[in-house]
């Protein structure tokens, strides 16, 4: 799911080193030449939360699964709301097991991963923000670097990951060429499971979703190739 536009264009570089009352909210861990860092805080989950009602209805349209704060009604909320049902919930603790997860799960495929990622042609970052949440959908991502992930949805923990990196890669195409959102995702849980066979899970069908899979097959791993055929079907 991709993030808005005003957080798009944000400067991650300069919020790596900030701190607030609640602890600690950025560090990084570096694998190979690929930087990750870690961001969490009470004032990014109430963005995080703001974010996602804003979308509320689409999600809802689209059959998305929410995690919201308890004692949250939505449409009735106030920003001193928002913040205390965050505040309340909030455990620093619990957001460094789950980055420590992370950080362990990537040592184990991020060097394999990012490799496989290289043949599809297409230039990686150097480095990529990914903020821990308790809320929303299970991952998004922002370009140029940076990924959200809901630690909540446990069991698709392990794939968040590569999944949202693999958007921010061909992002771009996908821009370029108005592919509709769920033959993007479509196309990303396709190149996933060509990295990761023995994970392979596919969302929601999209229409035409055999032509899709018989395009990509067809041409991959030139993703160019594919998006392009995608556009004119």
């Amino acid at each position: 799911m991709i993030l808005p536009i005003k957080q798009q264009a944000r400067s991650s570089r300069k919020r790596y080193s900030n701190y607030n009352n609640y602890g600690k909210i950025y560090s990084w861990f570096r694998k190979s030449a690929t930087h990750l860092y870690f961001s969490f805080s009470v004032l990014t989950e109430t963005e995080r939360v703001k974010n996602t009602l804003a979308k509320l209805d689409w999600y809802t349209e689209n059959g998305y699964t929410l995690n919201l704060p308890k004692g949250l009604n939505p449409g009735k909320e106030t920003d001193e709301l928002l913040e205390r049902c965050i505040s309340s919930e909030f455990n620093v603790t619990l957001y460094q097991e789950k980055q420590n997860e992370l950080q362990t799960l990537w040592q184990e495929i991020g060097h394999s991963f990012l490799q496989k990622l290289h043949t599809l042609g297409l230039p990686l970052q150097r480095e990529y923000v990914v903020t821990l949440t308790r809320y929303g959908v299970g991952g998004s991502y922002g370009l140029p670097n940076q990924i959200v992930v809901n630690f909540e949805k446990s069991s698709t923990l392990a794939r968040i990951l590569p999944h949202e990196i693999i958007h921010l890669t061909i992002e771009h195409l996908i821009q370029e060429n108005n592919i509709d959102h769920w033959t993007k995702e479509r196309l990303v849980d396709l190149v996933y499971a060509k990295f990761f066979p023995e994970n392979k899970r596919l969302q929601r069908d999209p229409d035409n979703s055999e032509q899709i899979e018989k395009i990509f097959n067809q041409h991959f791993p030139n993703i160019k190739k594919v998006i392009l055929a995608l556009h004119n079907v």
